[in-house]
């Protein structure tokens, strides 16, 4: 017999907040539940960093802004409220300018070790951002460069990418070849 978790008070928006802009370690929202983040590794963090370097880099001068995962995202969702950490996003919305939270990107890129299990939850959610249009997903396994790839555009069916080929972000008009993201 497995021992029951205790329930988690309710928390606010506006406690999850106050309490998040204090803390040391980050937590995602679901509908009054509080979850801390989990550390990531040395091959995510250079995976993270590759990406928004060749992002900002591209998008230097233009009116689209990325940010790395200490920005949160926040989705209204049939009332409820959520608020993750992508590791990078990508607005143009010149009206998201909450300065602890952005509401529509048009770009969400997440860095994951198990594709199978971290991404379902995420992607379902947020295909109801309105504004998103590219969500792509890169596994953080050096040895075997792999991506996956869903567009709006395309009703959210996964575009595979394997070494070699090219990610093509349409929302932004930025191409990379998948294995750049993955050199030293």
């Amino acid at each position: 017999m497995t021992a029951a978790l205790a329930p988690q008070p309710f928390v606010s928006v506006d406690e999850y907040l106050f309490c998040e802009a204090e803390s040391d370690v980050r937590h995602e929202y679901a509908n009054g539940q509080v979850f801390a983040v989990a550390g990531a590794s040395a091959d995510h963090e250079l995976l993270v960093g590759a990406i928004v370097r060749e992002m900002g880099n591209y998008l230097k001068g233009k009116p689209c802004k990325v940010t790395p995962s200490n920005l949160k995202l926040r989705i209204e969702l049939n009332h409820a409220d959520l608020f993750y950490y992508p590791d990078a996003m990508v607005w143009c919305d010149t009206e998201d300018n909450d300065r602890l939270f952005k509401r529509s990107p048009k770009v969400i890129v997440e860095v994951m070790s198990d594709y199978k299990t971290d991404h379902v939850e995420k992607l379902l959610a947020y295909q109801q951002v309105d504004a998103l249009e590219d969500y792509l997903v890169v596994d953080q396994d050096f040895e075997k460069p792999k991506a996956w790839l869903y567009r709006r555009a395309a009703d959210w069916k996964p575009i595979i990418l394997g070494a070699g080929e090219m990610i093509e972000l349409a929302s932004i008009d930025f191409s990379i070849p998948l294995d750049a993201l993955y050199e030293d």
